[in-house]
């Protein structure tokens, strides 16, 4: 495993770390979740994203009992929307509860990176929670400030303002327009970089047919009316990937860690398998400028047809 910082902050994380979307997902018992983060630990990573909202406080109890207060490890969570409503609440006051109660749920004393989730440029600008950034901050219950984008604009808000000091963006061979708009911003400022879905709900993964439907059982079905063309691009790019023996889930990963914006990928895994074919993805560099052509020639073809 490869190591890089954090933006420029005192934290050094795994190039491809884990995220805990599906863990503690009742499918397998908890023993097994447990083990997938001891044997990721094990593999080298030392970053795990997680919410309040991922199994409604699951997955963080998942972590709460496979790494609790380890220091050595870093655990990232996000406050989310209203359980009850639905509604977005990014005042203060609710984000310094919530962090607490995420505290509670993980075993631990600090929460590394603390993330608002998906919130629109008008709900940065309308809520007060850099304040309860600031004060969790002081009172050493968080390290880091961070935001899950959906858009550039929010992006380039948070940075021009300094009140992020991590984004997490989506950012993939199928959706590569935000990161390359954000992560110049982002070396220049010094702003942490986290990846999110870098093979695109397993779209990258090379597992589904062209010219097929993706059954509804599958997450890369929440993508709707971009699948055909996703799963089409996919294939194209497994064409143009050098005979080295990676997958076409590796290859995506490399991509995603290319940028030097980019601190870590934070693909998800399920199991053993899963999750040692990931971190066999690390290599210190990403994709080579030989193999980086052939993405953007594909790419190139795809932006002609939109």
């Amino acid at each position: 495993m490869h190591y890089r910082q954090l933006g420029k902050h005192a934290a050094n994380i795994s190039e491809i770390s884990l995220g805990c979307n599906r863990l503690g997902e009742a499918q397998s018992p908890d023993s097994h979740w447990i083990d997938l983060v001891h044997q990721a630990i094990a593999l080298g990573i030392n970053l795990f994203d997680t919410a309040e909202s991922y199994g409604w406080g699951r997955s963080e109890e998942i972590l709460g009992q496979a790494i609790g207060n380890r220091r050595d490890m870093l655990i990232a969570s996000k406050i989310s929307r209203v359980r009850a409503t639905n509604a977005k609440d990014l005042s203060a006051a609710r984000i310094i509860a919530q962090a607490e109660a995420s505290l509670q749920r993980l075993h631990r004393d600090c929460i590394d990176i603390y993330q608002l989730h998906s919130p629109n440029l008008a709900d940065l600008q309308q809520f007060d929670w850099p304040e309860a950034m600031a004060k969790l901050k002081a009172q050493g219950k968080i390290r880091f400030a961070g935001v899950s984008i959906n858009d550039v604009a929010s992006g380039q808000w948070l940075m021009e303002n300094g009140v992020a000091d991590v984004l997490q963006v989506d950012y993939s061979m199928v959706q590569p327009a935000s990161g390359e708009a954000l992560f110049p911003l982002a070396e220049e400022h010094g702003t942490g970089i986290l990846v999110r879905m870098p093979m695109a709900r397993g779209i990258l993964t090379g597992k589904f047919e062209p010219g097929k439907a993706v059954s509804k059982e599958y997450r890369a079905s929440m993508l709707g009316d971009k699948v055909p063309d996703y799963v089409d691009q996919a294939a194209a790019f497994a064409r143009v990937m050098p005979d080295d023996g990676l997958t076409l889930g590796q290859f995506a990963l490399r991509y995603a860690i290319t940028p030097k914006a980019v601190s870590a990928a934070i693909p998800g895994a399920r199991n053993l398998e899963q999750l040692t074919q990931n971190v066999a993805a690390s290599n210190g560099q990403g994709l080579s400028m030989a193999e980086l052509a052939g993405v953007s020639i594909v790419q190139a073809r795809w932006q002609r047809k939109a």
